[in-house]
């Protein structure tokens, strides 16, 4: 998918993750590509983390999509994504970096994926700064 990417500056509001997780879930189901710039510019230690880049990894896995500039410590990411499939999904943040932060970035695009899909995602499950396990299941309940 060709065109402009859609500029996102990850430093603004709270400067975190948050906003990398999300535009990058919105590259995927819009189809749109993606530049990111100033990742984290709001933390004590800017840049993507390991969970951080787990998650890229694995969305560029659910889209065949391509990704620059995606390591460890990197303030800019350049996401180009291709069409969402489904399968067997994998990401471990090798932290604990929060499984529910993986959730966030992935469980949008996989519901749209032309076939079932299966997430394998290995962290933290109670992690700081990101939502708990218990609540997130609980939420996900069928009522």
């Amino acid at each position: 998918m060709a065109g402009q990417p859609v500029e996102v500056d990850g430093g603004i509001m709270e400067g975190g993750g948050q906003i990398l997780r999300v535009s990058t879930a919105l590259s995927c189901l819009l189809g749109l590509p993606l530049r990111v710039q100033n990742i984290r510019a709001g933390r004590s230690t800017p840049g993507l983390r390991p969970q951080h880049l787990s998650g890229l990894k694995m969305i560029q896995d659910l889209c065949d999509g391509q990704l620059e500039g995606a390591e460890i410590g990197s303030t800019e990411i350049m996401f180009t994504p291709e069409k969402i499939k489904g399968g067997i999904h994998t990401a471990d943040t090798k932290t604990a970096g929060s499984v529910c932060l993986l959730m966030q970035v992935s469980m949008p695009c996989v519901l749209f994926a032309a076939s079932p899909s299966e997430l394998r995602l290995k962290g933290g499950t109670n992690a700081e700064m990101a939502p708990q396990i218990d609540y997130t299941v609980m939420m996900l309940k069928q009522p």
